[in-house]
């Protein structure tokens, strides 16, 4: 690596699931635009289902993800492929846990990779 060679990154990430909606024919990149001109915030969709959302969320706090929860369905909604229902609502915000890299639970071979973290 070159000596004035920078790497930025986001940091802060929390996963957001929406669930209680209908998704047919996703436009992934367009909701990824809408959600983020909502909370002016970097987004990643990591998963969807035909009923649920979910998405890597940059920067802002689960407790302003919650408080925004109705603005942020009816902005999921504008996109193509997907309408809202009555149980529409977010199922989970939660923070991704920090771990120290001298810390990280031993993986073992054939084991649940995710069991390793749910120990901590």
């Amino acid at each position: 690596m070159q000596d004035d060679t920078k790497i930025i990154v986001q940091v802060d990430k929390t996963v957001v699931k929406v669930k209680g909606l209908e998704v047919k024919g996703l436009n992934i990149q367009q909701l990824e635009e809408i959600i983020i001109d909502k909370l002016k915030s970097v987004i990643r969709i990591i998963g969807v289902t035909g009923n649920s959302i979910e998405m890597d969320v940059y920067g802002v706090e689960e407790e302003d993800i919650l408080r925004e929860e109705d603005g942020l369905i009816k902005a999921i909604a504008l996109a193509e492929g997907i309408t809202i229902t009555d149980l529409s609502a977010l199922s989970s915000v939660k923070k991704i846990q920090s771990v120290d890299i001298n810390s990280i639970p031993e993986y073992i071979e054939g084991g649940c990779k995710g069991e390793r973290w749910q120990k901590r």
